[in-house]
């Protein structure tokens, strides 16, 4: 007897599972169960298996689907497989592809992929690692993840977390001030911290350019220990308004921005410093930028005035470069070199 047995589909909001049976059907019986996340959440027993027999179910919530197929002849089980994943965002009703390698998907308000490496060894620490803004983005190309290569030394737990939102960037907030992506996010963040038994105190937030502007909110919103931070935004929405010169990068600014424009450019200049505004406590920050990058005098040398302002500490690593594009290849060595420092630090203490 011969089993076929093929992806698992999604149209009509209903998830299928074709397969095929080739040979004698006679006292042949198929049961099946469902599983959401890599969790068992229904069973369908036994039933007759039929030349017509099919399995579809409709789908409640977003998730990644699989399917376990049991088929058994005169009570023997002869064939039991795990179907292929089909990732759903049930909410936007369409699949979510799964292109990297050991990518996953977390299902909260909108899906989040994201990367996850345990510690090789007992650590108590988990770096955040945010993605910074490619120029392929800007045509419509795929985020990517970022400093993978680099933290590989590290002998902690590291989450990679991509700025996927709606097919483009959105600085890991969402659009117009919606922060559906940053609750799912952080949701996700809480989630294997949670697992990991790792205080807040023991999350360090890194990443350069728009990663850093991500890593700074959240450190700071949030109340993560440690930040190192290349060369962020702080005025976003200006910044992306002057990187908007094609038609393609307009449209996603625009979108970016929300219904309402004014309110949209008000919100993105504003939502780091409003941050430092309203917060009493601050995590330890470790900044690197070009001297000559334009980041330094309009970013962030308003930003220091507000921080020495309320006598919030950070340490300045100013290299001697002069064009924004050149940060990733000095903020790496200092990246992997400051976290090396603080992992084994605390490791030690």
């Amino acid at each position: 007897m011969k089993i076929t047995m093929k992806d698992l589909s999604y149209s009509d909001k209903t998830i299928h599972l074709p397969f095929s049976v080739e040979g004698d059907l006679q006292s042949c019986e198929f049961a099946y169960y469902i599983h959401q996340d890599g969790q068992f959440i229904e069973k369908h027993w036994y039933q007759e298996l039929t030349e017509d027999s099919t399995i579809q179910f409709e789908p409640i919530y977003s998730g990644m689907y699989q399917v376990r197929l049991f088929i058994r002849k005169d009570g023997q089980l002869f064939f039991n497989e795990l179907s292929t994943e089909l990732h759903l965002d049930r909410q936007q009703d369409k699949l979510v592809e799964v292109t990297f390698p050991n990518e996953k998907v977390f299902y909260s308000d909108v899906p989040v992929k994201y990367l996850f490496q345990p510690a090789k060894s007992k650590s108590n620490h988990l770096i955040l690692s945010f993605s910074g803004l490619y120029s392929t983005e800007m045509r419509g190309g795929a985020p990517v993840y970022n400093h993978i290569r680099t933290l590989e030394p590290v002998d902690a737990h590291k989450l990679f977390i991509l700025d996927s939102y709606k097919e483009q960037f959105c600085y890991y907030v969402g659009f117009g001030g919606s922060h559906d992506f940053e609750r799912s996010v952080v949701s996700l963040i809480t989630t294997i911290a949670n697992q990991l038994k790792i205080p807040p105190e023991n999350i360090i937030a890194t990443g350069s350019s728009k990663g850093g502007a991500a890593a700074l909110y959240y450190s700071i919103k949030y109340h993560f220990g440690k930040a190192i931070i290349g060369a962020p935004q702080i005025y976003i929405a200006k910044y992306l308004d002057r990187r908007a010169t094609s038609p393609s990068m307009r449209e996603r600014f625009d979108r970016l921005l929300g219904d309402t424009p004014d309110y949209g450019m008000k919100f993105w200049n504003g939502l780091i410093l409003n941050q430092v505004a309203l917060n009493t406590t601050f995590p330890e920050l470790h900044f690197h930028v070009g001297k000559g990058d334009f980041h330094y005098k309009e970013h962030l040398v308003p930003l220091f005035k507000k921080f020495d302002q309320k006598e919030i500490p950070y340490t300045l690593d100013l290299a001697d470069y002069m064009e924004h594009n050149q940060t990733g290849l000095y903020f790496t060595p200092f990246l992997l070199k400051k976290v090396e420092e603080i992992v084994k630090f605390r490791n030690e203490v």
